[in-house]
This record gives structure tokens, sequence and C-alpha cells, in this order.
């Protein structure tokens, strides 16, 4: 196929502008995104939450004033003070427990933000390839209209048929009819950035792949993916959140305690003294340590299972973003190998091609451009996908 190349140049050429990159556009999505912005406050609550009820319960005061019947026995005044707390342990161990929990929120927060972040770079990506469409359907738009003109001048010197100009017409408004509606395409996909840059303006981003992109190696991704997984993170503090949750059921199984001030004033004598008491759990259900070690086994299986499922998908998501790496960089090859030769309205003009020919070719030509062009942004937006699990 010859002439590739004469579309393909207008597609190399990044789309003019000297404003934000990807990169850039990221960072304004992560602070200006409603969702993020949302899940940030959140996170905050969330936060405060994990610091409450971590403490003794608040100390209690009483103060009675018993009327004496009769009088001469006197009035009555009691004043009593008391703290109830147990071991230090128990405490600890509860603020542990409440932080691996805030952690895992955390967890999930940054997994939302991943997600976030991965519908903005396919808007983009998409954005860049509609561009470079774009691109192509105008050349052919603007040689279509000239293929129009000279149709209509052999049509007026008696050298093309009504039925042949008549199908150029057609052709013509074919060719127009798709430029027009990746123009729309593009502002719709335009008005998409806009909301996930939480309604600002993204006017001066300049539309182009990011050059330093690579698929990383599977092996080492797979070593990796616990520790840099959200799901997996999560999982892993699930299991050290269970395992303090056990040291927390024990110390709450054991005595609590309560020590105070307690004073007593009848008629002519004030007795004042110190209030001491032991809760002892006789009767207390013990179930409760026994849950908390099995759930400790439920959430290392748990991880287990997780584990070994997002492997799996992550391997199969690397093995099509592979695949897709060699259609692409196959495709481009040829491309960048391709040699430019006569336009094939100048062949048609000088009657080296019929208008059948011309027709052929020029879908031939876009279709394999658009082909390119569909294989280039599928591999970059397998790449974002890749990365809502791997970084």
């Amino acid at each position: 196929m010859n002439k590739l190349i004469y579309t393909f140049l207008f597609l190399i050429v990044s789309v003019a502008g000297f404003g934000q990159a990807l990169e850039n556009f990221v960072q304004h999505v992560e602070q200006n995104n409603p969702r993020l912005i949302a899940m940030q406050k959140w996170l905050e609550a969330e936060e405060t939450l994990a610091k409450t009820g971590i403490y003794p319960n608040n100390p209690e005061v009483s103060y009675n004033y018993l009327f004496g019947n009769p009088e001469a026995i006197g009035n009555q005044q009691e004043l009593e003070i008391t703290q109830s707390f147990k071991l230090p342990g128990y405490y600890t161990s509860k603020a542990a427990v409440q932080e691996l929990g805030f952690q895992q929120k955390q967890a999930l927060a940054e997994k939302e933000k991943r997600e976030v972040l991965h519908a903005a770079r396919t808007a983009y990506f998409n954005l860049v390839m509609l561009h470079k469409k774009e691109a192509v359907l105008k050349i052919r738009n603007d040689d279509a209209v000239k293929l129009v003109a000279l149709m209509k001048e052999g049509f007026e010197r008696g050298e093309i048929s009504k039925p042949a100009y008549d199908k150029a017409r057609i052709y013509a408004i074919g060719v127009q009819t798709e430029f027009q509606k990746v123009q729309s395409e593009i502002k719709i996909q335009n008005q998409y950035l806009v909301q996930f840059n939480g309604g600002n303006s993204i006017e001066g981003l300049t539309f182009e792949y990011p050059l330093n992109w690579e698929l990383p190696v599977l092996d080492a991704l797979l070593a990796s993916l616990s520790d840099i997984n959200p799901d997996l993170k999560m999982a892993k503090l699930d299991i050290r959140q269970s395992e303090k949750e056990i040291k927390n059921q024990r110390m709450n199984s054991l005595p609590s305690f309560e020590a105070g001030y307690r004073s007593e004033t009848i008629p002519d004598q004030k007795l004042q003294g110190f209030h001491a008491g032991v809760s002892i759990p006789l009767w207390q259900n013990k179930n409760t340590v026994k849950y908390a070690r099995l759930n400790a086994k439920r959430s290392k299986a748990n991880f287990s299972q997780q584990e070994s499922e997002l492997k799996t998908m992550v391997s199969a998501l690397y093995f099509e973003a592979n695949a897709l790496k060699d259609s692409y960089g196959q495709m481009k090859s040829i491309m960048d190998e391709e040699q430019v030769s006569e336009s094939s309205l100048e062949l048609l003009q000088t009657g080296q091609h019929s208008f059948s020919e011309y027709i052929v070719e020029m879908d031939m030509i876009t279709e394999s451009v658009l082909t390119y062009l569909k294989n280039e942004v599928e591999y970059y937006t397998s790449l974002s996908l890749l990365k809502v699990f791997t970084e």
C-alpha cells in the first residue's frame, strides 16, 4: 500500500499548544475533582473518628441530699466521685485496632483515586486519538472538495458522466459528515475533561501520548503487587487488625476496676474515704475472643485468595497490553518505512487512476490509519489500567 505516510505525517506532530502535559493535567484533577475532594474530607472525618473511644470512661460525680424524718435525726449529705477503668493494655490495643481500620480506609481512598485518575487519563487519550483522527479526516475532506471540483470540470467539458459526478458529490458528503462527527465528539470529550477537572477550563492543554510510559516487567510487577496494590494493602491491614483485635478482646475479658472518693455528712459527723470496686467477668461470654481468633484466620485466607485473583487479573491485563504493544509497534514500523509517492488525486487527474480506484485507495489508506490510531489509544489505555492495580 502506497502513500500511507501521506496521512501519517499529520499524526506524528503533536496538537499545537503550549499548555499542560498529561502529568500536569492529572495533578489538576487530583486537586479539583469533586469526587476526590469529597473523599479527602471523608478521610479527615474518619481520622478523627479513629481517635475517639480509646480512653477510659468519664469520671462520675454524684451528690445526694436526704431530708431527715423526724427532724431530730437531721439531714444527710452524700458526695461520691468515681472513675472506672480497664487495664492499660486494653486502651492501647483498642487504639491500634482503630488506627489499622483507618489505614484501610486510606487504602480504599487510594483505590478510588486511582480509578478516577484512570478515567481522566482515558478521556484524555480519547481526545488525543480524536484530534489525530480529525487531522486525517480533514485531509480527506479537503481532497473530497477538490475531487468534486475536478469531477465538475470534467462533467462540464462532457468528459465525465452525470452519475459519476453525482457519486463524487455523494462521496464528498459522506466524508464531510464523518469529519463533522469527529469534531462533535471532540467537543463532547472536552466536556468530560472539564468535569474531571472540577469544572475548570482545560484551555491550552496539549494532547499527546506520554513518551516515558513503558510496559513493566511482569515478574517484578507481580512480586511487588502486595506492597503497592490498594486491595492487597487493605487485606494485609485487615490481618494485622484482626490480630490486634484478639489482644483487645482478651483485655476486655479481664476484670475492670473502679476507684474514687466518697464523703457522707450527717449532723455533728462527717465521714470521708476512698471508694474501690472491681467488675468480675464471671458470667461474660468468652466467645468474643474465640470469634476474634476465627476472624484472624479468615483474614489470612482472604488475603491469599485476593492475592491469587489479582495476580491472575494483572497477568491477563499485562498480556493484553503486550499484544496491543506488538500490534501497535508493527503498524507504526510499516508507516514509518512507507515512502510518499504522487498524490492519488493527481493520479486521478492525469488519468492514471479511475474514479473507482481512487475511492478504493483512499478508503484503504484511511482505514489503515484509523486502525493504527485505534491500536495506539487502546495500548495507552491498557497501560493506564495497569497503573490502577500496580502504582
